[in-house]
């Protein structure tokens, strides 16, 4: 199925100015094929899992873990710090980090391998760099719109498969709500993704460790839950900066960045439909469910979509991580 595991033979970080310093990484061939994995999230960072994908004797393979998050985030719990980070937190600035690796690299162009939010990072790098990228392999198609996110928070999506876990996750809602001295707004069933996603901005900017602790929580153990047909571990302690970077990041994006609440990535769509494109999506994938796979293969002119029956959103999901090895695998340049 998977590559055995690997050390990656450099990793350094990469200084960018106001914005902090990106971690990056690689391995396998320095003369192969330069490829770069997008990671989910957002904020969620790469894993050793991460470079198990590849054959490393084909390809030169670049790891980073995007600004803000993982092994890129300040090492410092200063709440200053925190906010001069998402000051400089835009999607626009996560895709002029990945070009500056690039560039810092030498590479003339790579192909992109992402998965969730790897994919919106993908395509908007495409977009932003046609030139740059030879092909690319997506995961689990996310384009971070208002009715994909609406899906993921909201009682009206994913919350109608998994009610249970849904359940306890309005319980924390409800008590980050009063923790912070919030109002509510409206009546459960008409929650709406924004409302929900203020009150845990709001929780992980918290001057108090508890609050923080279970907002990040509660994000974590609502994601897992929902991640895989063949269960994962559910959110434990030991889990909690990597839950915490992905609901703080993921709020502040979703919530305030001016490409994710537009229409600017379908809008310009156009100008990548010639990149040669694989879509590995899992068939019963509750976090980006296949419909967004679907539109962007009818959309794109030089894409193959392969839908995994026995699979949901986690790269994890044996058939599909199968899957995205052979697409790799057999890739010629």
């Amino acid at each position: 199925m998977l590559y055995p595991h690997v050390e990656p033979h450099h990793h350094a970080y990469l200084e960018r100015g106001a914005g902090g310093r990106i971690y990056y990484e690689e391995c396998g061939n320095v003369k192969g094929e330069p490829i770069v994995m997008l990671h989910g999230g957002p904020g969620a960072g790469c894993s050793a899992m991460s470079r198990r994908f590849f054959d490393l004797n084909k390809y030169r393979v670049i790891l980073w873990d995007q600004r803000g998050g993982a092994r890129s985030a300040s090492s410092s719990q200063n709440p200053g710090d925190r906010e001069r980070m998402l000051k400089h937190l835009s999607f626009t600035n996560m895709l002029e980090d990945m070009e500056a690796l690039r560039a810092h690299l030498s590479i003339a162009q790579w192909s992109i391998f992402g998965g969730s939010w790897g994919t919106t990072m993908a395509l908007g790098y495409a977009q932003a760099h046609p030139l740059r990228v030879k092909r690319m392999l997506l995961r689990g198609v996310f384009t971070a719109t208002p009715s994909e996110i609406n899906w993921l928070y909201s009682p009206n999506g994913a919350a109608q498969m998994f009610p249970k876990e849904w359940d306890v996750f309005l319980s924390h809602l409800d008590a980050l709500r009063e923790a912070c001295s919030l109002q509510p707004k409206g009546a459960e069933k008409a929650l709406k993704w924004r409302d929900i996603l203020e009150v845990f901005d709001h929780a992980l900017r918290h001057e108090a460790r508890q609050i923080q602790e279970r907002a990040a929580h509660a994000w974590g153990a609502w994601e897992q839950s929902i991640m895989s047909l063949q269960g994962v571990p559910l959110s434990s302690a030991a889990d909690h900066q990597r839950n915490y970077d992905m609901g703080l990041i993921s709020c502040h994006l979703f919530l305030n960045d001016p490409v994710l609440n537009s229409n600017q990535l379908w809008d310009r769509m156009h100008t990548i439909e010639t990149i040669p494109c694989t879509i590995v999506q899992g068939q019963f994938d509750v976090v980006t469910p296949a419909q967004t796979a679907w539109r962007l293969s009818q959309t794109l002119k030089d894409c193959e979509l392969q839908l995994v029956r026995q699979a949901g959103h986690a790269s994890s999901d044996s058939d599909l991580a199968s899957a995205l090895v052979k697409v790799l695998d057999n890739w010629v340049f």
